[in-house]
């Protein structure tokens, strides 16, 4: 067991909207700053000019925030379409090339989400081992740029089997990349806790980090899934109490709130 400082936690934040780099550069960060968030999740838009990115992640860069290169589909898992998971990584790879080092972005971070594919019940065998060469294609890309690889994953992965048996389908994820973002996506600490431990302790025994993913948007699956409507008080307690329980765990990296967007609405009421 490690005793973790408050300085040693990082927290991540989502940013989907990439427009917003373009004219709100300074909100972000001040939000930043007054939210100790220090790295960011950054959708790739092919459609803005990469000057907005550089720009962004170096003023971001001052502020000591990392900013990671965000992208997914669920279709992304499979052979058929991952050809639109290399165009993403080609765009990483292009960018990194010709951006400075402040410029740069510190890692890639992908969320595919496959199980929400309409064939995913019926053909997941399939699906879970077309899942794992796209992986294998996001950690080569990292690794040959030398950026970190993460990803995230539901906090029921490790329910599932590899299609060879070999181990649960959240070990492999965490043997293959470099931290993993769980959606631990529950309204209380307790709950929140309670969900991502399986996985928590999965990623202590491989010696990788894991972060631990809240909702603030509104949800179709519950009440119970997100802090939205419930109050800025009511996340911040929450994510104080699992940080204290998840500090018990070696791989407990930090708190990720999803999203930028949905997290600054509830502290606006």
């Amino acid at each position: 067991m490690k005793s973790i400082h408050a300085q040693s936690i990082q927290k991540a934040t989502w940013l989907w909207n990439t427009t917003l780099i373009v004219d709100s550069t300074a909100d972000i960060l001040q939000f930043a700053a007054s939210q100790q968030i220090n790295m960011i999740y950054l959708q790739i838009n092919r459609d803005l000019d990469i000057s907005q990115y550089q720009r962004f992640i170096t003023a971001a860069s001052a502020q000591h925030i990392t900013v990671e290169a965000l992208d997914g589909a669920p279709s992304w898992a499979l052979d058929q379409d991952r050809h639109k998971l290399q165009d993403t990584l080609q765009w990483i790879t292009s960018y990194q090339q010709a951006s400075s080092a402040t410029e740069q972005f510190s890692g890639i971070h992908i969320d595919i989400e496959p199980y929400l594919l309409p064939n995913w019940t019926t053909e997941q065998a399939t699906i879970i081992a077309q899942w794992q060469r796209s992986v294998q294609m996001i950690t080569t890309t990292a690794q040959a740029l030398h950026l970190s690889a993460s990803a995230d994953i539901p906090f029921w992965l490790y329910t599932l089997n590899t299609p060879d048996d070999h181990s649960t389908l959240s070990q492999w994820m965490i043997d293959q990349y470099d931290s993993l973002t769980v959606m631990a996506y529950r309204d209380s600490g307790a709950a929140i806790y309670d969900v991502a431990q399986a996985q928590l302790s999965e990623a202590d025994h491989a010696g990788k980090d894991m972060y631990i993913g809240v909702e603030t948007n509104p949800s179709a699956e519950g009440d119970h899934i997100s802090f939205y409507g419930k109050g800025a008080d009511a996340l911040t307690t929450a994510l104080s109490q699992v940080t204290t329980q998840a500090s018990t765990h070696s791989s407990f990296a930090g708190i990720a709130v999803h999203d930028y967007v949905g997290w600054g609405k509830i502290l606006q009421h």
